[in-house]
């Protein structure tokens, strides 16, 4: 592939060498000075390799050139970006209001959405589950929760009406004491149709649950007063007559915690970072309840 010229100052597209690093972009509208629990993974479609970003107010999709000081958040080179015609500064992924864009920089074998070549410095929505084609380079765009340290307030950087209605007030216990995870949690499952109840504890949630049974819990195993499976255990006991369906979602990603869940009792396991689709398709399937088409 023919590389563009050097970008001369007047066309130059990015400043690749901040003085200062980005922050990662709140989800609301705002000051953009607080760390969110969300990245963008891409999948090279046609592999098992994956790529993830921490989301910032801009990053820059393209193949490295130390020589230059370009080095981009998404950095395509160990996936062949030069022989599939990656630009060293070929795309942009944007956070905006509570939006993620992406906008291609005049780059030499042009950006894709879908399959829809993207105008040059034009400015087009990116949602989980689309697939950017970076030159040739093929990638399936996620958008998945991580635990953080910090406190923002959190609102979801995905469309309400992508996820698919899948309750009708069925209640759902989240047992999570990362407050971001939990509220993008509470948020994807009050969108899909549940009435969801947040508590950060187990002896929090086990006073829930002296009061009334939730129809389903979604689980972390790492809490501060006690292991998550501690939880179920003491479920049993005090109700030896009812199951409780249950999502763990957890970062704890060895294999011998996935099978002392099972054991447990637990029907899915899933890992962090998950993506928020994931998790309501996950808490419809244990409750054994069907989706409804997702309204346009």
């Amino acid at each position: 592939m023919i590389e563009k010229p050097t970008p001369t100052p007047q066309t130059r597209l990015l400043d690749t060498t901040p003085t200062e690093p980005i922050r990662p972009v709140r989800a609301t509208t705002g000051p953009l000075d607080e760390q969110l629990p969300w990245v963008i993974e891409f999948r090279v479609v046609g592999t098992p390799e994956t790529i993830q970003a921490q989301v910032h107010e801009t990053m820059l999709i393209g193949r490295s050139d130390p020589a230059r000081g370009i080095i981009p958040d998404v950095d395509l080179t160990p996936h062949g970006a030069l022989a599939k015609g990656v630009s060293r500064q070929h795309a942009a992924v944007l956070a905006v209001d509570n939006r993620i864009l992406v906008k291609d920089l005049s780059s030499v074998n042009g950006t894709r959405l879908n399959g829809q070549r993207l105008a040059p410095g034009q400015e087009y929505r990116l949602r989980h589950g689309d697939e950017l084609t970076i030159g040739e380079l093929q990638l399936q765009v996620r958008f998945l929760v991580v635990p953080t340290i910090s406190q923002a307030s959190v609102e979801l950087p995905v469309d309400h009406a992508a996820l698919p209605v899948v309750g009708k007030g069925q209640r759902v216990l989240i047992v999570e004491d990362d407050e971001d995870v939990a509220k993008v949690f509470s948020l994807a499952l009050e969108h899909a149709g549940f009435r969801v109840t947040v508590t950060g504890t187990v002896v929090a949630a086990l006073g829930y649950t002296s009061q009334q049974l939730p129809d389903a819990v979604v689980l972390d195993l790492m809490l501060p007063d006690m292991h998550g499976l501690e939880f179920l255990r003491l479920m049993k006991k005090q109700f030896p007559d009812r199951r409780l369906p249950t999502v763990v979602v957890s970062g704890a990603a060895g294999a011998h915690h996935a099978a002392q869940a099972r054991d447990e009792g637990v029907d899915t396991f899933l890992t962090k970072p998950v993506s928020v689709e994931d998790l309501v398709r996950s808490v419809a399937a244990v409750m054994r309840v069907t989706a409804e088409a997702p309204s346009s």
